[in-house]
């Protein structure tokens, strides 16, 4: 009896410790016993926060500022803001468009001279471009968020690839992106390895006041009638002497060449532009209608327009960039009656301001983008997988057979590739299913 006592206790045993290792299996590796993905569940880890609580973090959308804290970029916009024409509308990321694309032809990054701030979202500048562009089937999807500088246009170009973009425009503002990158190099040990001298530190930045005091403001009337207010003290800042300063621009410039190599090797076109003060946009029309200025605005239009042309000629130097210049247009427009910017401290363009920007980006960017696709085409499903589709003005068709290929009138041969981005807003007509050469075959010469 003892001895059947013992098998029994043996058999019993084994099954415990056989249950306990198939526990631990499904526990480290549930894939080797055959359980579905969707019956799988994950521990929560604070580092790797819940996906749809953080989308949609209700901190975010019960926030009454619009500028909210953020550890990497610093400060984000709010996600969902609504239109207030001169604000907003928000998309849930905090951007500033109706929609969030999977694919785009031309992406936009920078701060609030980008955002639009003063203009509804269809008078900002990448508004005014989409409206300006002859192919009006072409998708923007702007990144801008003020308060940004280059180290955050770093960031987000390696965010913006995901969507597969042609194009994508990078503009710094001369204004505070200089002090606004240091502060970002500096103080954010993620971005440490930007830093261009080791010897700074976050302190080293000047102070700057912020908003201006009133004694810092600088009213002016032109004999046209036109009215502004100038604040040169606070532009300055952004543009004098100083090593913080120095050190701001070299970073910009340093962010340039990364986001040129990047934008190469994933066949992008990368464009930049500098947009500058308000105060350097009406320099020459002060000069013209000898205006005796304070130092502090002579000192800035001075220092302003040496770094400029110094960042100009350094993005002008990297293979496969493109620089527009957009101070020389917004300049001469500043000497006519047309009201480019507020009569107040605001120094964001109104929206015939940001009309000319857009404008002149027009003019670089068009060459960019192809026209529309037409032929049979392969498209790269997954790795030495393709499908192969007809583009006509129907839309998008794909091929249930070689046979029905052939008997259509297209010949054996190589075919071009076609990339997602390329069927951008074409209708997908599902399977060509019959022979008609006139409709699903080559196009007559």
């Amino acid at each position: 009896m003892s001895t059947g006592k013992e098998y029994l206790l043996v058999i019993a045993s084994a099954v415990v410790a056989a249950a306990a290792v198939l526990g631990i299996v499904r526990w480290l590796a549930p894939g080797l016993l055959g359980v579905p993905l969707d019956l799988q569940l994950v521990g929560l880890d604070r580092k790797v926060p819940p996906f749809f609580e953080n989308i949609f973090r209700r901190e975010d959308l019960k926030s009454p500022d619009f500028i909210i804290k953020d550890p990497l970029t610093r400060v984000r916009a709010k996600p969902f803001y609504p239109d207030t024409q001169s604000m907003g509308p928000n998309d849930m990321l905090g951007f500033r468009n109706r929609e969030i694309p999977n694919v785009v032809d031309v992406v936009v990054i920078g701060d609030s001279q980008t955002y639009g701030n003063n203009a509804s979202i269809d008078n900002n500048w990448p508004g005014h471009m989409k409206s300006a562009l002859t192919k009006k089937d072409v998708s923007v999807y702007n990144m801008a968020v003020g308060g940004w500088g280059a180290v955050q246009y770093l960031d987000m170009f390696t965010n913006a690839t995901v969507f597969e973009p042609r194009v994508v425009v990078v503009a710094f503002y001369s204004g505070n992106d200089p002090l606004e990158s240091f502060q970002m190099a500096y103080g954010v040990p993620a971005w440490a390895e930007l830093k261009p001298n080791r010897k700074l530190t976050k302190s080293s930045a000047p102070k700057v006041p912020f908003p201006p005091p009133p004694e810092e403001w600088w009213k002016v009337k032109f004999s046209d009638g036109i009215e502004t207010t100038f604040t040169p003290a606070l532009r300055l800042s952004s543009n004098m002497n100083h090593v913080a300063v120095d050190a701001g621009y070299e970073i910009m410039a340093d962010v340039a060449r990364r986001i040129a190599e990047m934008s190469s090797s994933r066949n992008i076109k990368i464009l930049f532009m500098i947009v500058p003060t308000k105060e350097l946009v009406y320099a020459e029309k002060v000069h013209e209608e000898n205006i005796v200025s304070p130092e502090s605005y002579r000192t800035l239009v001075e220092r302003e327009s040496e770094n400029i042309e110094a960042l100009a000629a350094a993005i002008r130097s990297i293979p496969d960039a493109e620089y527009v210049d957009v101070v020389s247009p917004l300049q001469k427009a500043a000497l006519g009656s047309t009201i480019l910017y507020p009569a107040d401290i605001n120094g964001h363009p109104l929206s015939a301001g940001y009309e000319l920007i857009g404008a002149t980006v027009v003019d670089h960017l068009a060459s960019h983008i192809p026209g529309k696709p037409a032929g049979l085409f392969a498209q790269m499903l997954d790795i030495g997988k393709y499908s192969l589709l007809l583009v006509n003005e129907e839309g998008v068709w794909r091929f249930k057979s070689q046979e029905l290929i052939e008997a259509n009138g297209w010949p054996a041969g190589d075919v071009p590739l076609i990339e997602r981005r390329d069927l951008i807003g074409l209708v997908n007509m599902g399977y060509v299913e019959e022979i008609d050469p006139e409709r699903f075959g080559p196009p007559e010469n």
